[in-house]
């Protein structure tokens, strides 16, 4: 049996409870028989009461670890993900919480190997966006040049429960510890590490496993799961956001979309299924309707314009600052 796993660590002043329930919400939809197992930690699970508690309802298993007292909100994150492997039993598809599930997650029987991955920003590391700063990073940090010119996006990863796979994330684990201490806090780097320690052991998962939004064009009309990163998550200031603002701005990508769940009981049915109300059902029903409606009003590259991080921190900086634009913004989402 796979395992499909999501690691939290939150509080009630943010709004990652809320992502985590949205997610396992829309992984039940297309993956009804899905058996979910919670990573969380024992300040987090100290805070699952009230509406928050129905995250511990949703999952079938939930695994609490104790960690220090010293450790920040985003090291627990970290450090929790890096020892997933290890602490978890059976075979898991690890998912990150900032995303949509819009298709079945059976594992491929082709999928042999220990652990895959897809692609980070779907592309070889010579073509990323990216580049200089990742190898800037490794050799900051006294780690490989990447000489396979892959790095794998840890956002969505399968891992088999595998002596092979065990000794990965441990050494992952270690790492990371030891970027840590150089107060380089983030997993990226020592990930890509790890996988030159091991050989270049990861295996390359098709790009519908992991669609990086503002990149994964040819893979969102097939895609599994919808990778849309806190970044793009675009606070609308209170504001009313018409119709013809969903082109730019689909309702799940909307930060009150999350912050307003805080307030509205969510109902784990015997079944596992989730209920919230028919406007969040819908939206997370329909997540990849929402995004394909971009394509087909924007064109591939106008979607492509609208899914760009450039884009999102765009229009998070109009609805702050600049909201005499909206009529406009509005106007032409009414045209497309």
């Amino acid at each position: 049996m796979v395992k499909y796993l999501f690691v939290l660590t939150s509080s009630p002043k943010d709004f990652f409870c809320e992502q985590t329930i949205v997610a396992i919400a829309s992984l039940r939809v297309h993956n009804p028989h899905a058996f979910v197992t919670l990573l969380t930690d024992d300040k987090t699970a100290a805070t699952l009461t009230g509406n928050r508690a129905a995250l511990k309802d949703a999952v079938d298993e939930l695994k609490v670890l104790d960690l220090p007292e010293t450790l920040s909100p985003m090291l627990r994150s970290r450090y929790l993900k890096t020892v997933m492997r290890n602490v978890i039993d059976g075979d898991f598809l690890y998912m990150d919480s900032d995303i949509a599930i819009v298709g079945d997650l059976s594992i491929p029987a082709e999928w042999t190997e220990d652990i895959y991955a897809v692609l980070d920003f779907h592309t070889k590391l010579h073509k990323a966006i990216n580049r200089k700063k990742i190898l800037n990073n490794a050799k900051m940090l006294g780690f490989s040049p990447i000489l396979n010119d892959e790095i794998f996006n840890g956002g969505v990863m399968y891992a088999k429960d595998s002596p092979k796979a065990r000794e990965f994330f441990k050494t992952w684990h270690e790492l990371w510890q030891y970027c840590v201490t150089k107060n380089f806090p983030y997993d990226m780097a020592s990930l890509a590490e790890a996988n030159f320690k091991f050989g270049y052991m990861t295996q390359k998962a098709g790009g519908e496993w992991n669609c990086q939004m503002a990149y994964a064009k040819k893979f969102i009309p097939n895609g599994k799961v919808f990778h849309f990163f806190g970044s793009r998550i675009i606070d609308t200031c209170g504001r009313k956001v018409p119709e013809s603002m969903n082109i730019f701005l689909p309702k799940i990508l909307r930060r009150d979309f999350y912050t307003n769940l805080k307030n509205i009981p969510v109902i784990v049915n015997a079944d596992k299924s989730i209920t919230i109300n028919a406007y969040y059902d819908d939206v997370i029903a329909h997540a990849k309707e929402a995004f394909l409606y971009q394509t087909k009003h924007a064109g591939t590259f106008g979607a492509d314009i609208i899914r760009s991080y450039a884009f999102a921190k765009s229009l998070g900086f109009v609805y702050k600052k600049l909201p005499f634009v909206l009529p406009l913004l509005s106007l032409i989402g009414k045209i497309l």
